[in-house]
């Protein structure tokens, strides 16, 4: 939780720091897809990661001038942790809460309708998995899902575009990536295993903004 606090801080400096001309709060919804990754022992391989689910949440933020802008953005995404490989499948209930501060880098001054815009930023993700361990879960000789919960630091990339359906009100399109290291404790690497590749989170979303 230390962590967490430190990150909340940052992004509470930065925030500040971009002195806000105008200010924008508004609701998210959208749908995410989870990159798997592989892990690997003398018998073979399997596919760990995340199902494919929606997300929805709310940002707070605002303008500094034409071209900058700063927010904070939560997401309460739908993900179960899984296994696919030889011999079956596991899959376990669970969900992600997603915590990040972003600087909005705009292509157009505010004065434009449509505004293609950057995002980059950092967080964190909190893994939540719920769902019941199991001593003969398949594909236990890769890794094992586990009933605990796991806090982990992530950077956001995106892109997108907002559109003014009149003075106050904002429709927002765009896509984030979540990029961070591999769980470790949610998807328990077996002995003997080891797992490689990145973990990603695409995250496809509509947001309805009220500015003033």
């Amino acid at each position: 939780m230390q962590l967490f606090s430190r990150i909340l801080l940052a992004q509470a400096f930065v925030f500040a720091g971009l002195a806000q001309e105008s200010l924008e709060v508004g609701a998210i919804g959208g749908f995410g897809f989870s990159r798997s990754y592989k892990i690997t022992n003398s018998t073979g391989s399997a596919n760990a990661g995340f199902s494919n689910g929606g997300a929805i949440g709310a940002y707070f933020g605002g303008d500094s001038g034409n071209h900058w802008g700063g927010e904070v953005r939560y997401l309460y995404r739908f993900t179960d942790p899984k296994l696919t490989g030889p011999g079956g499948s596991a899959s376990f209930d669970g969900h992600t809460h997603l915590i990040t501060g972003n600087i909005l880098a705009y292509f157009k001054p505010r004065s434009s309708k449509f505004r293609p815009f950057l995002s980059f930023g950092g967080g964190v993700k909190r893994i939540e998995a719920t769902g019941r361990e199991s001593s003969t879960q398949p594909l236990g000789r890769f890794a094992a899902l586990t009933n605990t919960n796991e806090l982990m630091p992530l950077a956001d990339v995106g892109a997108g575009i907002k559109y003014s359906l009149g003075k106050s009100v904002k429709l927002r399109l765009e896509v984030h990536d979540y990029l961070g290291k591999r769980p470790d404790k949610v998807i328990t690497v077996a002995p003997g295993a080891k797992a490689s590749g990145i973990f990603n989170d695409i995250v496809a979303s509509v947001s309805i903004g009220y500015s003033w």
